[in-house]
């Protein structure tokens, strides 16, 4: 029985889910949480010498999901990691750029509180939007227009 019930949650998946735009948007949100706390660490650090900002490539990591050969994970046991990845898939890159105007480090206020509002933005399209899909399911599931 318990196999029958995870077949069809992966039929699901596979023909509701997956073509609804969801496993793009949770993308999204992963990246812009990754990319808010790597922010918030720039800029919290602003002032230790020695400081190396650090950032994540928004275009490559979107582009790499929406490229993304889907392959079927399954987990057998509780101890197995997530297989979607999650946060930690992402690709933290250090800037070495030379020190700013401060002489301390390399992180520059002005370019970080733009990427904060940035992604934002980004956060809040990405939120709105999965709200919208969902929305979309259960009136769909409950037999509204």
């Amino acid at each position: 029985m318990l196999k029958y019930c995870a077949g069809k949650n992966m039929i699901i998946q596979d023909q509701v889910i997956n073509k609804t735009g969801i496993p793009l948007l949770k993308k999204l949100m992963n990246v812009t949480s990754a990319s808010q706390k790597l922010t918030a660490a720039n800029i919290a650090n602003v002032s230790v010498p020695g400081y190396q900002s650090q950032s994540l490539d928004f275009k490559k990591e979107m582009a790499e999901a929406v490229g993304k050969e889907k392959i079927k994970l399954e987990v057998t046991n509780e101890r197995h990691m997530n297989p979607s990845g999650g946060p930690n898939a992402i690709k933290i890159i250090d800037d070495a750029e030379e020190t700013n105007s401060s002489g301390l480090n390399n992180v520059d206020v002005d370019k970080e509180m733009a990427n904060l509002a940035e992604n934002q933005i980004l956060y809040s399209y990405g939120s709105k939007m999965l709200t919208r899909n969902f929305n979309t399911l259960k009136s769909v599931i409950r037999g509204k227009r």
